[in-house]
């Protein structure tokens, strides 16, 4: 289910309004209207790990299709340079006046440099309310490395569901159906730093992830978290990957034949080649400074830009399509690269040559 034409160019025009100082304090009530097709308040009990919502009207037979916006790295430091995660939000805000999306996912690193203390802090306001809740949609979250370096912020990251419209993580880790499509959240930080896992969360939620992928029947199954698997940026280094997390997800991955694994870190959107029926995407570009590619091993397409991911299903769900779209300087945004169809059971050989070459 979809926003009207009119009431989107009414939340849109709202976004771009003159504010005066005293708006920036927190809103009492929820600073968007209720989004559609919203299963927030269904995610928040633990339940829902193993019986997960469905969002109501979307990607069904007989609707248009299912359309998502994957965007991470972007809550910028107030005394840096905020112009670029304007930028990329104005770039999205474009994108869905002409093709609406049902709903979005952060891919971590929501705010930097350390998250943030409160679920009413004045940032909520400025960094994400008024840039990304004119959307009009849910956007499901997960924590990344720099929303891990303020001990207060995961909690109030998962207390802001309750307080905004738009915004959702209700837990670290979750699951929900849309459509054709089961899209799996999990938390990647205590993987990739084993010190902030000191009650043994991570072994509890990967339980969890091979028991809720082994019970999915969705044509399409989805995993995201902020760490990459496979990527060619700064963090993934000479190898190409980042091992403790390759090691703890790749298994599962493949074990369920996962469709596609989504994330960020890396401050570059890439796509890189499938592994096992996998397709390996890094949308990290959303607002935070760029880094250079360290390697280019394995790449299908890459860029160090900003810009963020969208994936869609057609009306019938039998296709899933990954795109990269970037901010452009004549036109509101432009499609860098795809719409690149997500083939089941796709491989490459690429990382068997690379483990042969000479080192």
């Amino acid at each position: 289910m979809r926003r009207s034409p009119l009431l989107l160019a009414v939340l849109l025009l709202a976004a771009c309004s003159p504010r005066s100082p005293s708006d920036e304090a927190e809103p009492a009530q929820p600073a968007s209207a209720p989004a559609l097709g919203d299963v927030c308040a269904a995610l928040i009990p633990e339940g829902s790990l193993d019986d997960p919502p469905a969002v109501p009207g979307v990607g069904l037979p007989g609707s248009p299709g299912l359309r998502i916006v994957a965007f991470g790295d972007f809550g910028e430091q107030t005394n840096r340079n905020t112009g670029p995660q304007h930028e990329v939000a104005r770039a999205i805000a474009a994108y869905h006046r002409d093709k609406p999306f049902d709903l979005g996912l952060t891919l971590g690193d929501n705010f930097y440099p350390a998250g943030l203390s409160s679920p009413t802090d004045p940032r909520w306001t400025s960094q994400w309310e008024r840039l990304y809740s004119p959307l009009g949609i849910r956007v499901y979250a997960v924590l990344g490395n720099h929303d891990y370096k303020n001990a207060a912020s995961p909690g109030a990251e998962i207390a802001r569901s309750r307080r905004s419209a738009t915004w959702c993580l209700p837990r670290p880790y979750f699951t929900f159906t849309a459509g054709a499509v089961q899209l799996f959240a999990v938390d990647t930080t205590p993987v990739d730093e084993p010190d902030r896992d000191p009650g043994g969360a991570m072994a509890a939620q990967r339980r969890w992830l091979d028991r809720a992928l082994a019970a999915s029947r969705a044509r399409w199954k989805v995993v995201y978290g902020h760490h990459p698997v496979y990527s060619n940026g700064e963090h993934g280094g000479s190898a190409g990957e980042i091992p403790r997390v390759k090691d703890y997800l790749l298994p599962l991955l493949r074990k369920h034949k996962v469709d596609v694994y989504l994330s960020g870190h890396d401050h570059d959107l890439e796509a890189l080649e499938p592994e096992d029926g996998i397709h390996f995407f890094v949308s990290g570009g959303a607002g935070r400074h760029l880094r250079d590619f360290e390697r280019t091993g394995c790449q299908r397409w890459g860029t160090v830009g900003y810009g963020f991911a969208v994936l869609e299903t057609d009306a019938t769900g039998l296709s899933l399509k990954v795109s990269f779209v970037e901010p452009a300087r004549r036109t509101a945004y432009r499609v860098a690269w795809g719409p690149e169809p997500v083939a089941k059971g796709a491989g490459s050989t690429c990382r068997v040559r690379s483990l042969e070459s000479p080192r």
